[in-house]
């Protein structure tokens, strides 16, 4: 039990804060509100009057209770609160966004969290659920992923005013910054060599221009212009559906030569309005593209390897090229310089070549 200002919110309002056991139900239950009176005593007098009628009758009256024993509004449980999202927030997610947080909440927290209320949700209990996560050997960065769709449903049930109570949820685990291990060039061309057709467009454009994957399934000719060398990023396909790219902003690139030879053979005989279409004419699916990308790197008798892997073979051959890292971001369509920056370490043998020309002076 506590009475404190709370610093997260601009007006530092005095807040009462108490945790106890309704004896009514034997659910965990949280007051939090701010103090009637905006005052350090009249907040400690008006817990002391809480805490008083709690030891009383057995529970703290919120709001909602008209009589001793009697609540207006009942609590929502996950489940509830989940179907309250569907309605209202799940419509504006990007449809990668939106199929994640789903199979996350029908695999993991409905299951074990549908049917309890929300204010049991609380922070010992989801601290535990990510330590069993932890023994089931998933990633910090996984299990991060697993929860956020929990932590969005009951923060908007708060929002709509479905849900009093605040949201005392740990920090996400900490993921570490990724050191990218890119494909070399000539692991690169045995792929593109051992592709079907069809599948060697899409890969030239993600070894060659760094398009994610659905930037590659969603590029239309009318965004590519063979004369002057360039290709435009302005939209993405995800599950058959147009969206914006990833980062939100469009980008133009310049054509490298691998890939204006491979374009223009293309042009020759595409035609679809998809630049890299399946081999029945029709926009790849994401899984039937991994699929066409394994059997490659499988013929060309290479270790497993991700379709990714070729965005980050463009972005690295960038570097070593000798890009700095705000071109190296406007070219890959990055949000933050930071990002990019985790490809750079590629340049290490380059820098230690470099500086050898002073082992040279000193001899």
């Amino acid at each position: 039990m506590a009475v404190y200002r709370d610093k997260r919110r601009s007006t530092r309002p005095w807040v009462i804060d108490i945790s106890y056991v309704d004896r009514r139900t034997g659910h965990r239950k949280r007051y939090f509100r701010n103090a009637k009176l905006q005052t350090a005593e009249g907040a400690r007098s008006e817990e002391r009057g809480l805490i008083v009628t709690f030891t009383e009758k057995g529970f703290v009256p919120e709001p909602e209770d008209v009589a001793e024993g009697t609540v207006q509004k009942e609590e929502l449980t996950l489940k509830q609160a989940y179907e309250l999202y569907e309605k209202t927030v799940m419509p504006t997610l990007k449809p990668s966004t939106a199929i994640g947080y789903e199979k996350n909440l029908q695999a993991y927290l409905l299951p074990r969290f549908g049917d309890w209320l929300l204010s049991d949700i609380d922070r010992a209990a989801m601290i535990a659920f990510d330590q069993e996560l932890a023994r089931d050997g998933l990633s910090p960065a996984t299990r991060n992923n697993i929860v956020m769709p929990l932590r969005t449903i009951v923060r908007n049930a708060v929002e709509l005013g479905k849900h009093h109570g605040h949201p005392d949820f740990p920090r996400l685990n900490r993921v570490q910054s990724k050191v990218y291990e890119p494909p070399s060039a000539v692991d690169v061309d045995a792929v593109l060599a051992a592709a079907d057709t069809h599948a060697k467009i899409a890969f030239g454009l993600a070894a060659y221009a760094g398009l994610r994957a659905s930037e590659v399934i969603g590029l239309r000719w009318v965004n590519v212009n063979l004369e002057t060398s360039l290709l435009f990023v302005r939209e993405a396909m995800t599950y058959g559906i147009v969206v914006t790219p990833k980062s939100g902003h469009q980008r133009a690139l310049p054509i490298a030569p691998p890939l204006q030879a491979i374009l223009e053979e293309a042009k020759k005989r595409n035609t679809s309005e998809y630049v890299a279409p399946s081999s029945k004419g029709k926009p790849w699916t994401h899984g039937g593209l991994r699929r066409a990308f394994d059997r490659a790197v499988d013929r060309a008798k290479l270790p497993h390897t991700r379709l990714h892997d070729l965005r980050h073979f463009f972005i690295t051959q960038c570097f070593v090229g000798g890009a700095g890292g705000p071109t190296v971001q406007k070219l890959a369509g990055h949000c933050h310089l930071s990002v990019t920056q985790r490809y750079a370490h590629t340049t290490e043998t380059l820098m230690r070549d470099a500086v050898q020309v002073f082992s040279k002076r000193l001899g």
